[in-house]
């Protein structure tokens, strides 16, 4: 077997030698000059051969939230769940887990066309697509249809419809679509999205709350070296309050810790983040900590989430 990298592990062929070497398409560790070594090589290969961890960029309303942007990068081992990963999404962004959610593989021509509808559409129009939204969905905004929805496994949560999730419901019709399959986020593992050819380099999208919409960008950014449990390696951005009003009602929140002087409604909402809010921050934002985050205390929580005893930094 060679040692070399950029040789067969097999034969030993260099790429100038076999023409090509292509690399084990699971582990992306290993060479081969062909399917002959490659077959071969599996017995011995097969129980070290794992797919490498994801690096995945998480970005919270990336068009709407900018001053300062939220995100956050998270190393993803390959076999965990759609939703291990949603759990470690709820400690990376701090979000107190009282809303469903669901993961979205996005058709770009799909994006594009209701993109397109909205540029062109007069205000008018825009009005009158609201209201029909309303009347067959219950809820503002267009159907859509994506290449897979991935759900959660039962959207009421504890409680049922009244308790806090089940209100969610709601809102559900109007992210459904006859043509979208679903799936149940314990039973999809992320290389089954991020590694199929027909869903690899789609837009992939998590959205937590379907009242006040907070989506959630994913983007593949690399691999690192395999693990068992999810790690936070780089981010920015004060977690959002949640229940705050969606984009705006974040914006008015921040100007309010802005504000030399805050009027009457500003301290009221200051005081709900730091006393009320499901997720709030008994120390606000004030004095530029909407740009401070805790990448210790959230690997702190990945690790008991994983069950491993460690201190972080």
């Amino acid at each position: 077997m060679s040692e070399t990298t950029n040789a067969c592990a097999v034969c030993g062929k260099t790429e100038e030698e076999s023409n090509k070497l292509n690399k084990c398409a699971r582990c992306k560790a290993r060479n081969y000059c062909g399917k002959g070594c490659q077959t071969k090589d599996w017995d011995a290969h097969k129980k070290s051969c794992k797919r490498p961890n994801y690096l995945l960029k998480i970005t919270l309303r990336p068009d709407d939230i900018t001053d300062p942007q939220v995100y956050r990068t998270l190393s993803c081992p390959s076999d965990s769940t759609f939703e291990a990963f949603y759990e470690a999404l709820q400690i990376a962004f701090t979000w107190a887990s009282t809303h469903t959610f669901d993961f979205k593989v996005r058709d770009p021509t799909e994006v594009a066309r209701i993109a397109a509808e909205e540029e062109n559409e007069t205000q008018e129009q825009s009005i009158m697509k609201l209201i029909q939204s309303l009347k067959a969905n219950g809820t503002p905004g267009p159907q859509e249809r994506c290449l897979l929805r991935i759900i959660e496994d039962d959207p009421h949560g504890p409680g049922g419809f009244t308790g806090g999730k089940g209100i969610d419901i709601m809102h559900n019709s109007s992210r459904q679509h006859p043509q979208t399959p679903e799936k149940k986020a314990s039973r999809v593992k992320l290389w089954e999205v991020l590694d199929k050819p027909q869903y690899k380099d789609m837009p992939l999208e998590y959205e937590y709350d379907f009242g006040d919409c907070w989506t959630h960008a994913i983007e593949l950014v690399g691999r690192s070296e395999v693990t068992g449990f999810f790690k936070c390696t780089d981010g920015q951005g004060h977690g959002v309050a949640e229940d705050v009003g969606s984009t705006r009602g974040w914006e008015r929140l921040k100007a309010a810790y802005r504000a030399a002087r805050p009027d009457k409604e500003q301290r009221s909402k200051m005081r709900w983040f730091e006393t009320q809010a499901s997720n709030g921050d008994r120390e606000g934002l004030g004095n530029g900590r909407e740009r401070s985050w805790a990448k210790g205390e959230i690997n702190r929580r990945l690790s008991e989430l994983a069950g491993r005893a460690q201190s972080f930094t």
